[in-house]
């Protein structure tokens, strides 16, 4: 049932999380701010500049460069009118499908010849010659050649808007077959990403100059603007503005302003010609036969230089024929209306997906998949330009899951956090710093809810303690109490035990909870070693302390018992207050047998399931003996040190203590014997108590049989 909750809460946790970031990333990609776009843009500036347009050149499509090496074989700019008639001519006579002048004649040439101007009027309107008008704030009304129809909503409320427009010469004006706007609409960051097709001048419609371009070159006498609401297409709310521009055969869809986000090729040198080599009779100009012709500065001196999403410097004319180089090879780069939809489902989606991995998978694995998700994004993103040219994109639901996955591991790390304070100071108290940590560390190493474990349970008890505390002040009783507890607190702790409680003089110890402790018999059996070594130096001290104020000696002993077996451990106690414990008949039986140490008169009595789940330990056989509470009798042991103690003078004295207590077991008439050998070897000293007792029930025996043979 907890381990539900806990679930559910992480759960909660995790959905609140994702829930939060995503409706603040799902409110930025709606409300579309300027920093959104922004960051959309440069997303998408990368995208082009790892897979730019392919550059084919047999596309139609050339540009006279008015370069530097130009400037320095014809002469500084403007040329004569009668030098770019020359070149006009020349394009025209060559067969090219349009002349696009990528300049505004908008005054008569200097001076009071007007020959140049008729020279190029009269060349302009020789050949299919497209021509520009700037637009401005002020001005006047626009001079629009092509014929134009719309389907659907009123384009002027969508197209960028201007009040006016710097228009060229009558003549010349009236002489071609086209005359664009050569405005650009650059973003705030001044890259030209998107090209208008028409403005709004003044409240007429105005194309601009690629599309004039591209007009002229298939003799098309009008253009068509698609809507929304014209027939086929669907509005979402009253307008939402222009779809596609029909010039001639070519479709174009666009963006809602009418704009089409172009797919840039980059430089290419095919593309090429410079105006120096136009002007040059000599020059072959057959390549050019059909072409889209676009003349414009390229010097750099001539300052027509604008940035592209893959080029930070390049000439304005170059990208009138990127645009339409765009159209002929039908590259359709868009941002199609369903992409703010689509980008929110992702970002909900993948939001709500991290930060339930977050919280229910460890930090590893859900940085891995929060990963995983990341590539799925952008990797879907890349796709669809790449493959499909759809605009999706993943900056803002990458984020989002990014901003998901960081408020996840934090609120996990102060969740973690509290944890391991929570584990430290419930276990500070019973467990070595070290266990501590590592069970702060992984907490999944612990297992508070009552458990059945395998324990090895340790009882020490100070021997003659409350005769000791009645010659002592209160004071001098807690200083003794407590300079015995600390170190044997130490070894606890020090052999990876958990101390249970102090019950007066004594103590509790069990291993192989909360935490997995190998071996932890042996560990107990050495901690209860250590123990009595500890005991000599605390002795000593006491000794000492007691010549040097000349009083009584007063010797220090502990005894020691062990049992180990199954045992319940877990929280005990009530809601306000409960301490980590072991119960169950394991304890008990550790219980009952510390205070045989003191009737048989040995330090540490360990129980017959110790000896045999630690052999090779200095046993000794002690007794069988029914402890209180317990039906069965129990079979206890000396220990008298590792296995290092095992030595072969020990061996020959257990052989011998052995058949001494077997002797007595059975009343065999050598008992007394076996005994006085076992009192007289070198280690018998020890066992004086036991030698005794069993003497006593010789001499019970004996008692008995004499009565009953008296009786007889």
């Amino acid at each position: 049932m907890a381990r539900t909750w806990r679930l559910g809460q992480k759960l909660i946790t995790g959905t609140a999380t994702g829930l939060v970031a995503a409706a603040l990333a799902i409110t930025l990609i709606l409300t579309d701010s300027p920093q959104v776009r922004a960051l959309r843009n440069l997303v998408f500036d990368n995208y082009q500049r790892l897979a730019p347009r392919a550059y084919e050149p047999a596309t139609p499509v050339r540009v006279i460069a008015i370069d530097e090496e130009s400037l320095a074989k014809v002469g500084q700019w403007p040329w004569p009118r009668e030098t770019v008639a020359k070149l006009v001519n020349r394009l025209g006579e060559a067969g090219a499908a349009t002349v696009a002048l990528d300049m505004i004649f908008s005054e008569a040439e200097r001076g009071d010849d007007t020959e140049g101007d008729k020279a190029l009027a009269q060349a302009i309107g020789r050949y299919p010659v497209v021509i520009g008008q700037a637009l401005a704030n002020s001005g006047t009304a626009p001079v629009v050649k092509a014929g134009l129809a719309f389907a659907g909503d009123d384009p002027l409320r969508f197209v960028p808007p201007f009040a006016g427009a710097i228009v060229p010469l009558p003549a010349l004006a009236e002489a071609a077959q086209g005359v664009g706007a050569l405005n650009w609409v650059p973003d705030r960051d001044l890259i030209v990403r998107r090209v208008a097709t028409f403005f709004n001048v003044g409240g007429h419609l105005a194309p601009s100059f690629a599309i004039e371009a591209l007009r002229v070159a298939q003799r098309a006498s009008g253009v068509v603007i698609k809507a929304s609401n014209a027939s086929g297409e669907t509005s979402l709310g009253q307008h939402t503005g222009i779809i596609a521009v029909k010039v001639g055969a070519f479709e174009i869809p666009t963006e809602s302003d009418g704009s089409v986000r172009v797919r840039y090729a980059g430089t290419h040198a095919e593309r090429y010609l410079p105006a120096w080599r136009v002007l040059d009779e000599t020059t072959d100009l057959s390549a050019l036969e059909g072409t889209i012709v676009f003349v414009g500065a390229a010097a750099a001196a001539l300052a027509d230089i604008r940035a592209t999403p893959i080029d930070a410097v390049v000439a304005g004319v170059d990208v009138h024929a990127e645009l339409v180089e765009h159209v002929l090879t039908g590259a359709r780069l868009s941002r199609p209306d369903y992409g703010p939809g689509l980008e929110s489902l992702l970002t909900l989606a993948g939001c709500l997906a991290v930060g339930i991995a977050a919280v229910l998978l460890g930090p590893f694995p859900a940085a891995a998949a929060t990963i995983l998700l990341l590539s799925a994004t952008v990797g879907g993103s890349w796709f669809a330009f790449s493959h499909r040219e759809l605009l999706i994109d993943p900056a803002l639901p990458t984020l989002a899951m990014v901003g998901t996955f960081a408020a996840a591991a934090v609120g996990a790390l102060r969740r973690s956090d509290l944890d391991k304070r929570q584990i430290r100071e419930a276990f500070g108290r019973y467990l070595s710093p070290s266990i501590v940590e590592a069970l702060a560390d992984d907490p999944s190493k612990l297992k508070l809810g009552g458990e059945i474990r395998p324990l090895t349970v340790l009882f020490s008890d100070i021997r003659g303690f409350t005769a000791r505390s009645e010659r002592l002040s209160a004071e001098d009783v807690l200083r003794f109490l407590n300079s015995v507890h600390a170190p044997m607190t130490e070894e606890v702790l020090r052999s990876g035990g958990t101390l249970d409680k102090f019950i007066g003089d004594g103590l509790m110890a069990f291993w192989n909870a909360p935490i997995d402790v190998p071996d932890h018999v042996r560990a107990g059996l050495r901690c209860a070693l250590a123990m009595q070594r500890a005991l000599l130096i605390i002795e000593e001290e006491y000794r000492k302390e007691s010549a040097a104020a000349g009083r009584d000696h007063h010797p220090i002993a502990i005894g020691i018992g062990l049992h180990t077996g199954p045992a319940c451990v877990g929280n005990v106690g009530s809601i306000r207050r409960f301490d980590y414990s072991a119960i169950g008949d394991t304890v008990n039986t550790a219980a009952r047998i510390e205070p045989m140490c003191k009737t048989y008169g040995i330090p540490i009595l360990v129980s017959e399931e110790v000896t045999e789940a630690a052999p090779g330990f200095a046993y000794l056989p002690v007794d069988e003996v029914q402890l209180r509470g317990q039906q069965r009798a129990s079979h206890l042991y000396a220990l008298l040190g590792d296995e290092t103690a095992v030595t072969a003078e020990f061996t020959a004295f257990r052989a011998l203590h052995q058949m001494a207590l077997a002797a007595c077991r059975d009343g065999s008439a050598d008992a007394e014997l076996r005994l006085a050998v076992c009192e007289r070897h070198a280690m018998g000293a020890q066992f004086a108590v036991i030698y005794r007792l069993l003497r006593d029930r010789l001499a019970a025996k004996r008692l008995v049989v004499d009565t009953i043979l008296d009786a007889v």
